[in-house]
């Protein structure tokens, strides 16, 4: 039991980690602060304009494919910052996982309480012997699980 204590410790750190760097890179830089005041302004606006009932139906239309236009653009900047970000928390989940298997591969940490259906039993015995118990999970399993419930428990708090 020690062992899958140890690997979510190892879990809880690297998705802190990979949280931290998050915030660091994109979530408190000024350009990505910018872009998002820009894409919270433009929604109002295209709100707004959408709800208005006066003005011409020409012009009206120009504004709102004008500010559409710059919404989308404003998106896609952001979205451009995410994806190197994400790009970043891969490569740190990526070399996390190789050190938890260098430590703990080919070793069963763990018994399922019962037998996993047969198409995720590869992913329940990831790196393990294939004469393993069919109920036992490996390292690599018990990292993602952990890594997954982490994060959602850091994006949620």
């Amino acid at each position: 039991m020690a062992a899958i204590a140890k690997i979510l410790v190892l879990s809880l750190i690297a998705s802190g980690a990979s949280e931290a760097i998050s915030y660091v890179l994109v979530y408190r830089t000024e350009q990505f602060q910018q872009l998002k005041q820009k894409v919270v302004q433009s929604e109002l606006r295209l709100e707004d304009e959408k709800h208005a009932t006066t003005g011409n139906g020409k012009n009206r239309q120009r504004r709102i494919e004008s500010i559409e236009t710059q919404l989308s653009s404003a998106r896609n900047k952001a979205s451009s910052l995410q994806l190197r970000n994400m790009l970043v928390v891969a490569v740190i989940q990526l070399v996390s996982v190789y050190q938890v298997n260098a430590v703990y591969g080919g070793a069963a940490v763990g018994t399922l309480p019962f037998e996993p259906l047969s198409m995720f039993r590869g992913l329940t015995q990831r790196g393990l012997p294939e004469d393993s118990p069919s109920n036992a999970c490996s390292a690599t399993f018990v990292f993602v699980l952990g890594g997954l419930l982490f994060k959602a428990l850091l994006d949620r708090g």
